[in-house]
């Protein structure tokens, strides 16, 4: 694996707006449209207002422990032991949440693109390209990152100004109907799908502390706004009821561009968005996982775990994601409460651990 050298603050940035965006663009709309109907996308907003609180909670802990990952930051704040079984408790987490999204991978491509196609075979191709960028180490990804993304903004913003002639204002009314308490349960459903802790492993290897942390907090901002804008176009061309009812809103919004009888049918481009972004976000899982396990058992090499590791996630995508409708019931009735856990619960009593015990030093 090439050496850690450190990245660059806007390589950190496009690794943040990519892991926000991943699986999410594509299905965020319906879980909030479901919760807060025609306000969705108000609670899309409300949702990157948490993310953003998130990240500023994630900053705070940085700034305690400077240098450390969330692996390491465990050990010193709850001893060895203690802080090791946090450490597993949070690989446990990253382990489930990457078998699921290969999962969502294989369900998506197979259903809306290549229906004759095993699961199975998409889901070892896609995961071949991260066992090589897993060899090759976070450096490469961050400037892998670094050419995708401005494919990735100029694929938007087709997507974007295609849509715009289709716009049906009436679609967002009445605002408010139901009042805030819907809107902020959507919200904040929706803000625990964005993982946004995998990046406090990577943080440490940026070049300039306070340029890390700008580069995280902007790219959180970044990468929210265009789920907030999907989500807002989903409503606003597809309804309330076909959003809703869509297992992949963005996909079936994709298809209803048409400019003119000459510029339709182009819902690749969304797809090619969503893998590019997919791509990053299931990369940096697998090497944070690696890192975590180098971390806990001390290991001088993480090499030959690749692909053990590599093995381990293709049974758990085969055995979580049986099918859309169990899916659909861990996610609105579990999954939500389970990352909150890991996302704001665990890292906030870090915090406050850390902070108690930094006053007392300085007492003494």
């Amino acid at each position: 694996m090439i050496k850690y050298k450190g990245i660059a603050a806007r390589q950190f940035f496009i690794l943040t707006f990519g892991l926000t965006i991943g699986t999410s663009i594509l299905v965020t709309p319906s879980g909030l449209a479901h919760t807060a109907r025609e306000d969705a996308w108000i609670a899309s907003l409300c949702s990157l207002l948490i993310n953003i609180l998130m990240v500023v909670l994630y900053i705070a802990i940085a700034r305690l422990y400077p240098g450390k990952t969330i692996f390491q930051m465990n050990e010193l704040v709850l001893g060895k032991i203690l802080g090791k079984a946090m450490s597993l408790i949070y690989l446990f987490y990253f382990l489930i949440l990457t078998g699921t999204l290969l999962g969502n991978l294989g369900f998506f491509i197979t259903s809306e693109m290549m229906p004759e196609t095993p699961i199975e075979a998409i889901q070892i191709l896609f995961l071949i390209a991260a066992i090589m960028c897993a060899r090759m180490g976070i450096i490469i990804l961050a400037r892998v990152g670094e050419l995708m993304f401005p494919w990735i903004v100029f694929l938007f913003m087709v997507l974007l100004l295609s849509l715009i002639p289709q716009i049906d204002w009436n679609h967002i009314k009445p605002i408010l109907e139901d009042g805030w308490i819907p809107v902020a349960n959507a919200g904040f459903h929706s803000s625990m799908f964005q993982e946004l802790i995998v990046l406090m492993v990577f943080l440490p290897l940026v070049k300039g502390e306070r340029k890390g942390e700008k580069a995280l907090l902007w790219g959180a901002v970044a990468g929210g706004i265009v789920l907030s804008v999907t989500v807002l176009l989903s409503v606003l061309i597809l309804g309330i009821e076909q959003t809703e009812n869509s297992t992949f809103p963005a996909f079936a919004l994709a298809k209803t561009i048409n400019v003119g009888n000459f510029f339709q049918r182009v819902e690749g481009i969304l797809i090619t968005l969503w893998v590019l972004t997919f791509f990053i976000k299931i990369s940096l899982l697998f090497l944070s996982i690696l890192h975590g396990i180098k971390t806990v058992f001390r290991l001088k090499e993480q090499n030959h775990l690749i692909y053990p590791l590599s093995v381990l996630f293709i049974i758990v995508a085969w055995n979580t994601y049986i099918n859309t409708v169990y899916v659909a019931n861990i996610i609105q009735q579990v999954w939500a409460s389970y990352a909150f856990l890991h996302l704001l619960v665990i890292p906030f009593g870090l915090y406050l651990i850390g902070l108690s015990r930094t006053k007392i030093l300085k007492s003494k």
